[in-house]
């Protein structure tokens, strides 16, 4: 026989269980999770002797030039080597075994998920001498893994004129310079296709983190870190490993510091004196373009930790032309003889000639006309439609700032945090369908004012890396990205 009564402790109980499972559902549908991307690339390859035959037990060392951080690893009993985990950047690889001569290779480029094979040639050590090979900053050619991507370095970036083009039209993210790449298409609605796999398909991050938006699966394209924030853009076409979100994968790898203080600033200016004025235009339009910025990093504590920071804003005062119609000069005194179709009082009495005389036309109206609408000043005396011309004030302002900081625990544990906030104002022209959330291809009338799309953009990453020993490594890495856009409609008559 059960009870029919529940205790107040039970009843309590119950309650929190109902809240728990409420909060519960409520974050299982407002949070999208991503896994995150390791960004880590490796060196691997063989120790042989003059000869040919291989050498175990080869002590290899692997430092970074630009923080000293220094790897080592044992070669096994195949003369072959593995080191993984390698944050990208410039390295020098030392090779030593007792009886043979030391080898030192030096500017060894390594990018982003990049395993790239260094093979070595240990001489016997007949007299004592270094062989240190100085190789030139290249991208060597991969050879250990089958798919197929390309890495463009933050100083390509820069110099792309589509970098300075997207500027100019009111965008400080790389987004665009993405079409530079083989296979790579964006379209006019912003919706990217990597070697022709839909958006969808397509998995976007920053330093490991996805900024692909929960909204519509395609990428938060103004989320890139500033040009002279990016050290490499890496986009892996096919044949991708399981660790991948999408078919494809777009990688973006912020800078970080190192042991040199290093930094600069920046001034892209272009205004509209040597443009050509547009055929429905009286003036030429204006455009007045001011993107300016500051980057720098350097060492906090030598060898140990390290900053970078960098800033780029934009001022954009753009107008655009509207060609639009308007009561022309007949229309305002009530001659309507142009239209053919019969125009009658309300009686049903028409007027002759489809001529309304002043005295039968509303003051209101007639005060409305003269006030709100403004006269044809293009096309001929008579026309009804399309005579007036304007350049709209369209301007877009942007701010954006990042700071990154890495820190070595160990030869074996470095961390790294990094967060990025952008804060854009993008005034649009006035549209038919704005107010249900629609951006029309039409613009609306003039007199509705302007669009107003503010935009907010973060990205908040962090990791961690432990190398627990040359078989077992870990890392974790973690983050928090979005965005914010809403529109504000004008005022009549503004």
């Amino acid at each position: 026989m059960f009870s029919k009564t529940i205790s107040r402790k039970s009843a309590s109980l119950l309650t929190q269980v109902c809240w728990l499972a409420v909060v519960a559902a409520a974050v299982q549908l407002f949070t999208v999770i991503g896994l995150a991307q390791s960004t880590f690339g490796q060196f691997v390859g063989t120790v042989r002797d003059p000869s040919g035959a291989v050498i175990p037990g080869v002590m290899i060392s692997v430092k970074n030039l630009g923080t000293s951080v220094t790897r080592t690893a044992l070669a096994d009993e195949t003369g072959s080597y593995t080191v993984v985990n390698l944050e990208p950047g410039d390295y020098e690889i030392t090779m030593e075994q007792p009886g043979f001569q030391k080898v030192t290779r030096t500017n060894l480029p390594l990018l982003a998920r990049q395993t790239v094979r260094v093979d070595g040639v240990m001489p016997l050590l007949s007299q004592a001498q270094i062989v240190e090979v100085n190789v030139e900053a290249v991208a060597p050619i991969a050879t250990e893994v089958s798919n197929i991507a390309e890495t463009k370095l933050g100083r390509e970036l820069i110099d792309l004129p589509v970098a300075l083009g997207s500027r100019a039209a009111g965008s400080t993210s790389a987004f665009n310079t993405l079409t530079t790449q083989p296979g790579v298409e964006i379209d006019n609605s912003g919706q990217i296709s990597v070697a022709g796999a839909n958006v969808d398909m397509v998995s976007m991050s920053v330093d490991g983190i996805s900024t692909t938006s929960a909204r519509n699966s395609g990428p938060i394209t103004e989320l890139f870190p500033a040009f002279d924030g990016i050290s490499e853009i890496r986009v892996s076409e096919i044949n991708n490993t399981a660790e991948f979100g999408g078919i494809s994968d777009v990688a973006t790898i912020t800078k970080g510091g190192g042991n040199q203080f290093h930094g600069g600033i920046f001034e892209n200016h272009q205004n509209s004196a040597f443009a050509a004025r547009n055929t429905f235009s009286a003036t030429v339009p204006k455009i007045i373009m001011n993107d300016f910025g500051a980057f720098g990093g350097g060492p906090i504590r030598k060898d140990r930790t390290f900053f970078f920071v960098d800033y780029e804003g934009l001022r954009l005062p753009l107008q655009q032309v509207l060609v639009q119609s308007v009561p022309s000069l007949a229309l305002r005194r009530g001659d309507l003889s142009v239209y053919r179709n019969q125009i009658r009082d309300v009686d049903g009495t028409p007027f002759p000639g489809n001529q309304i005389p002043v005295s039968r036309i509303c003051p209101l109206s007639l005060g409305v006309m003269t006030s709100l609408f403004p006269l044809p000043n293009t096309a001929a005396p008579d026309a009804i439609a399309n005579h007036y011309g304007v350049n709209f004030p369209t301007p877009i302002t942007s701010n954006q700032a990042a700071v990154r900081v890495d820190h070595n625990i160990t030869a074996k544990q470095s961390v790294f945090v990094r967060f990025t906030y952008k804060d854009r104002q993008n005034t649009r022209p006035p549209c038919n369908l704005c107010t249900f959330g629609i951006n029309s291809p039409l613009n609306g009338s003039v007199l509705a004012g302007p669009v107003q799309r503010p935009e907010n953009d973060w990205s908040l990453t962090g990791a961690h890396n432990w190398v627990i020993n040359p078989q077992v490594v870990n890392e974790f890495r973690a983050g928090w990205t979005g965005f914010h856009q809403s529109t504000r409609l004008g005022i009549l008559g503004s």
